[in-house]
């Protein structure tokens, strides 16, 4: 599997939705499949009509849209009130106020919404706390290196080269806010709007702030991107291929090339201008700021919020909490185990989980997702030893760590089973979509949001998001499974009426272990 990502970014789109997805479309198929769609600038315009068709469904966003929030209070009301992740339509989806965003390959994304402005609280502007904040995120991670993409709708200011500064900026809406992300995350691209211009500036270097920073002198790309559709038929959308930093050797990111530019940016001067704070001593340090009191650099000791974190301890799934029922484990690979699942419908019902903590599979990086592939290979030949069928469903929904489950069925229950999940799901007041062939689950389903999945004997994988739904309920798969028409074991449903006592556990997991024995690839 490639690790490259091809990424589509395109400028303001303010309401030319059909112009945008129609050109998204032809190009995904003469040149894609692109990974996703991300959007800087007005998104939404004075008439946004257009909108309404593909909020009901009767046109189709071709490829997951990110988008960032209002920059103006006109178009406020178009987002969500509480700035967090958001679905605006299908495939449309509203990043949030400021954060990272993740992909499945493991491209970083840094964000922020809105028009910077100090001491601001205005929906569509940022403050210099909001900058602090996420800097503050990203500096948790000890190993930091840096950002893939930074999206901010504003051009940072200074960005104009010496060479080019014949450029005239039509709206001049730059910041200094921008600017200072640039210093402290040291992105490979930064993508930015609203000028209503097409500019690319030759790679700079953002020096290393010592003492703390982890981040390396990675070479920075500006892009600005012009209107959807004006009439200049300046450069609006751009196509990207990228490989994760991570991924990344240390000696090709520090390769130097042949049109690299000076650092336009000065971190003094820009705390200076935006913290009102300055430093005395040459050597750069890494510092975050409480928004709420006057600093004083010398004296003033950084106090960070405490850190809430999991508490692995207490996690029933990691292979190293205590709380783990080790004897339900039937085998373990190098990334996940397979275990026998507690309260199982069948004596042969199985979780596969990841030996780190993992929330959902959304998370899971490569090498663990495809050791989690061979073990549903190898449950599907075990369960064809006897002329049975491997269903596996995910529920990410009020659950801490990633289980997939594994229950086999017979061939003769395996009819309209499609069907039946969908009319379940229906009568449940939910919808279950089939995912489409070229499609990847993390496509369609954005970080944060919980979900279900099901995949059927076939492959099809049926999935739901649960954005906003209290009431999924939880034993759902097994009482689909344990209809009459299914397997009709209607006393199975829940799985706290089918514990075990420990022994039986014990003695059927050491069973288990013997059969599954010739089907296991971690013995290899």
């Amino acid at each position: 599997m490639s690790e490259k990502q091809k990424i589509l970014l395109c400028g303001d789109v303010e309401g030319k939705f059909d112009t945008l997805f129609k050109r998204v479309e032809s190009i995904n198929k003469k040149s894609g499949p692109f990974d996703c769609l991300l959007c800087v600038g007005n998104f939404f315009g004075i008439n946004n009509r257009q909108f309404i068709s593909y909020k009901l469904g009767d046109k189709k966003v071709p490829i997951p849209t990110y988008i960032l929030g209002a920059n103006k209070e006109d178009h406020v009301t178009e987002y969500p009130a509480d700035d967090s992740q958001f679905e605006l339509c299908p495939n449309v989806y509203y990043l949030g106020k400021r954060g990272i965003y993740t992909d499945s390959k493991g491209v970083k994304i840094a964000y922020i919404s809105g028009i910077a402005e100090t001491n601001s609280k205005k929906a569509w502007t940022y403050s210099e706390k909001d900058i602090s904040d996420l800097c503050d995120v990203v500096y948790r991670n000890p190993s930091f290196r840096g950002v893939d993409i930074l999206l901010t709708s504003q051009w940072p200011s200074n960005i104009i080269s010496d060479e080019t500064k014949n450029i005239t900026l039509p709206v001049n809406m730059t910041s200094d806010f921008p600017s200072y992300l640039c210093m402290k995350l040291k992105p490979r691209y930064i993508i930015s709007g609203l000028e209503g211009i097409y500019y690319e500036r030759p790679p700079f270097r953002c020096p290393n702030l010592g003492d703390n920073d982890t981040t390396m002198e990675l070479a920075t790309r500006f892009i600005g991107l012009a209107r959807v559709g004006n009439p200049d038929k300046l450069k609006w959308i751009y196509a990207l291929s990228i490989t994760p930093l991570d991924k990344i050797k240390v000696s090709e990111l520090l390769q130097k090339t042949t049109d690299e530019s000076f650092c336009p940016f000065n971190l003094s001067e820009l705390e200076n201008k935006i913290f009102k704070v300055s430093r005395k001593n040459k050597q750069c340090a890494q510092y975050f700021y409480d928004m709420d009191a006057p600093i004083d650099i010398q004296n003033t000791k950084k106090h960070k919020k405490p850190r809430v974190e999991f508490d692995q301890s207490k996690c029933w799934f990691c292979l190293a909490s205590p709380s783990v029922e080790k004897h339900l484990i039937i085998c373990v690979g190098n990334s996940t185990y397979l275990a026998l699942a507690k309260g199982g419908m069948v004596e042969e019902h199985f979780l596969i989980c990841p030996i780190e903590h993992h929330q959902s599979s959304l998370t899971l990086q490569a090498d663990v997702l495809d050791e989690l592939k061979k073990f549903k290979n190898s449950i599907r030949k075990f369960y064809n030893r006897v002329g049975k069928l491997a269903i596996f469903f995910e529920r990410n929904y009020k659950t801490s760590h990633m289980q997939l489950q594994a229950i086999p069925i017979t061939k003769n229950a395996n009819k309209e089973l499609k069907e039946i999940f969908i009319e379940e799901s229906d009568a449940q007041g939910f919808k279950l979509e089939s995912l489409e062939s070229f499609n990847r689950l993390d496509q369609v389903i954005p970080p944060k949001i919980p979900y279900f999945t099901i995949e059927l004997t076939d492959g099809t994988l049926l999935y739901t998001k649960l954005q906003g739904v209290h009431n999924f309920p939880i034993n759902f798969a097994r009482e689909v499974l344990a209809s009459g028409p299914v397997l009709n074991m209607k006393d199975r449903e829940d799985w706290k009426n089918c514990i075990l006592e420990k022994s039986e556990e014990e003695k059927l997991v050491q069973r288990l272990r013997t059969e599954f024995q010739p089907y296991d690839f971690t013995n290899d």
